[in-house]
């Protein structure tokens, strides 16, 4: 993928202007958009690549949020956000994939390193603002999607990610013992 010059991936985004949703731990901010951006290594960032991970839908929020459970304590939040970024690169559409040299088959995205390594070549092109991805979550259903927002510039964050808004509180049980 490296061998990819940033105007060839400019060429593969397109805007995306969506009502998204994430699932938040009660002790965890959630009243702005800033609230939102994590640096802590995940599947399309590594440490320290502040980034903001929202679902399509909310029923994909909370199965990524199950995927976390860490992340969670006892309640959590789920929140609606509206995203109005311009420069997505959707990794479900075929003709992004094989420009990219990705395969087909989703489950590509199982492999932490693979999808940190394309993360990081469209991030550090500088030709896109984030990426519309599979969930792990849900892999057989490609019509389902997260979105990861590059959240490098704090400051345009909010442009791009608007101020959460409360939609549900979950109670997570844990089994004893």
């Amino acid at each position: 993928m490296a061998w990819i010059r940033p105007a060839d991936l400019a060429a593969l985004t397109r805007p995306v202007r969506a009502t998204t949703w994430c699932c938040r731990g009660d002790d965890v901010p959630s009243s702005s958009a800033s609230d939102l951006i994590s640096d802590k290594p995940n599947r399309w960032n590594g440490e320290g690549e502040p980034t903001v991970y929202v679902s399509g839908d909310p029923a994909l929020a909370l199965v990524e949020s199950g995927r976390h459970p860490d992340d969670l304590k006892t309640h959590a939040r789920l929140v609606e956000v509206d995203l109005h970024v311009e420069r997505m690169i959707d990794l479900r559409d075929d003709v992004v994939r094989k420009t990219l040299d990705l395969p087909d088959d989703p489950t590509w995205i199982l492999d932490r390193g693979r999808t940190r390594a394309v993360a990081q070549a469209v991030r550090s092109s500088g030709a896109a603002d984030g990426l519309l991805v599979p969930s792990a979550g849900a892999l057989d259903q490609p019509d389902r999607w997260n979105a990861v927002v590059f959240a490098d510039d704090r400051t345009t964050v909010a442009g791009v990610v608007g101020a959460p808004r409360p939609s549900g509180e979950v109670r997570i049980s844990r089994p004893s013992g």
